[in-house]
């Protein structure tokens, strides 16, 4: 029952966490035109798949991707204005600023060829991006860390990883409902970057721990050495993160381990303080 409980917790708290918070920001990927329209402004304007029409003042970037690109005569934007497979029609009076980017091909179907190849190697590269800070971070903490770090990775493979997940999906849980508190309150967002580096702190303690703990699988196969045992179990977990359906399950793995074998971290810290005041 308290399984059911746990998993049910974490469902919502997934849910809440990408519904949409602000019912006035406009999706980024309009199939129809979007207007800007006279006596409002704007920070960014993102279309991707329809057209843009502006009346009034852009203070930062447009782009329009699959779109065509109209500048009324009270239009005014001071970033830079980037479309690609579509057009710029610009009323005389429009104020641009200096950096104007249009790539366009003369049939449709370059255009998607362009746009298709642009996402594939842009998704490639974050892909590879994120598959290298895998295997880097547990070098650099190792690294970094020192003795101590070396000392702890050492200890982290006696725990019990069952605990360290239970401990994280609380510890999930608890974190989406802080950050959802601290998106609706205005006065939480300070909170909420808080909470975003602490996340981050967590994803490098349990890249590491967990990267030392896969590396001692094939402990037998290899030469005892801290080093190789934690590059191949970093790389071992970049290969299966890049897995479409594995990746995912990686993903949320990795994530609720590390929450608890922070929480963990954090818990023993705590213990250690008394002794040292006696």
């Amino acid at each position: 029952m308290k399984k059911i409980c746990s998993m049910l917790g974490l469902l919502i708290a997934v849910i809440l966490i990408f519904i949409p918070q602000d019912a006035s920001a406009r999706s980024f990927f309009e199939h129809s035109t979007t207007t800007v329209p006279a006596g409002q402004t704007m920070d960014n304007l993102y279309v991707l798949g329809g057209d843009a029409d502006i009346l009034d003042h852009v203070t930062g970037t447009v782009v329009v991707v699959n779109g065509n690109l109209h500048l009324a005569s009270t239009a005014k934007v001071d970033g830079a204005i980037v479309v690609i497979g579509g057009r710029i029609t610009q009323d005389e009076g429009a104020q641009t600023g200096d950096d104007i980017l249009n790539f366009t091909l003369d049939t449709a179907t370059q255009n998607s060829l362009l746009i298709g190849g642009g996402l594939v190697a842009g998704v490639w590269a974050v892909q590879l991006t994120c598959s290298l800070l895998l295997v880097v971070i547990p070098v650099l903490t190792y690294l970094i860390g020192g003795r101590k770090a070396a000392g702890w990775i050492k200890r982290q493979p006696d725990l019990s990883w069952k605990r360290q997940l239970y401990l994280g999906g609380l510890s999930f849980i608890i974190l989406a409902a802080f950050c959802t508190l601290c998106i609706v309150t205005i006065i939480g967002i300070p909170l909420l970057l808080l909470a975003i580096l602490l996340l981050m702190i967590a994803y490098i303690v349990g890249i590491t721990s967990l990267s030392y703990l896969v590396g001692g699988f094939l402990q037998e196969k290899w030469v005892p050495n801290e080093w190789v045992r934690l590059i191949i179990g970093a790389s071992l977990i970049a290969a299966i993160a890049n897995i479409p359906v594995l990746g995912w399950l990686m993903i949320l793995f990795l994530t609720l381990f590390s929450l608890g074998t922070f929480t963990k971290c954090l818990s023993s810290l705590r213990r250690r303080k008394p002794r040292e005041i006696r």
